[in-house]
């Protein structure tokens, strides 16, 4: 065969190649941009919301932005809005959230309306951030270890939060209101990079105690 006809079709080989490289990389990352949502503006706000009733499902709404449905006692992922203030629709209760840049806040639904918490958002690869958010009317609430001997976070008031930074390590925690055991928490491992959330919700004399890990 001519040499001249063998380098052309080795040639049009090695283009037919690299178009199919080009093409299987564009569905890669046509599939990868289904997956996951795009990345946050720097200076945003991130809220979520917690449902701290017993309907199976809330819906929530904040701006134009569509949180989903919640569970009865669970928390939802964070979605993230340029600083402003946006209607609310939480469930059948309405009101307007005023959200600040780099900050993170969880409105958490009650039978008596919405409360709003902000926090710093948490942004550490080497610790853990623990916090508490304290849904008990007229109880001041510390997490300490299960024995009591060592506080984590020390006087929340109600529809209060607490936070702090940790080492990794698998804790076994607690409730308390003074030196008065309200309720052990469930045993968790905690991991670098992650925040792990304590709502505690229901009454002193009937506490309930969920964990949400983001």
């Amino acid at each position: 065969m001519n040499r001249s006809i063998v380098t052309k079709i080795l040639h049009e080989r090695r283009t037919f190649r690299a178009l199919a490289a080009l093409v299987l990389a564009g569905v890669a990352i046509s599939a990868s941009a289904g997956l996951y949502p795009p990345a946050a503006p720097p200076g945003s706000a991130f809220i979520r919301v917690f449902n701290g009733t017993t309907q199976p499902k809330v819906p929530a709404q904040i701006g134009d932005k569509n949180v989903g449905d919640t569970a009865a006692l669970e928390a939802s992922s964070y979605i993230f809005l340029a600083p402003g203030s946006y209607p609310a629709k939480i469930g059948s209760a309405s009101q307007n959230v005023p959200l600040q840049g780099s900050k993170c806040y969880t409105a958490a639904l009650e039978q008596s309306g919405v409360h709003l918490f902000e926090q710093d958002c948490f942004n550490s690869q080497l610790k853990a951030l623990v916090s508490v958010y304290n849904l008990v009317d007229g109880a001041t609430v510390s997490l300490k270890t299960a024995d009591g001997s060592q506080s984590v976070i020390d006087n929340v008031g109600a529809n209060a939060s607490g936070h702090r930074e940790v080492n990794p390590v698998k804790a076994s925690l607690a409730v308390y209101n003074g030196a008065t055991k309200l309720a052990d928490a469930k045993p968790v491992t905690l991991e670098r990079g992650k925040t792990f959330s304590l709502f505690v919700t229901g009454s002193t004399s009937q506490p309930v105690l969920i964990w949400s890990v983001n």
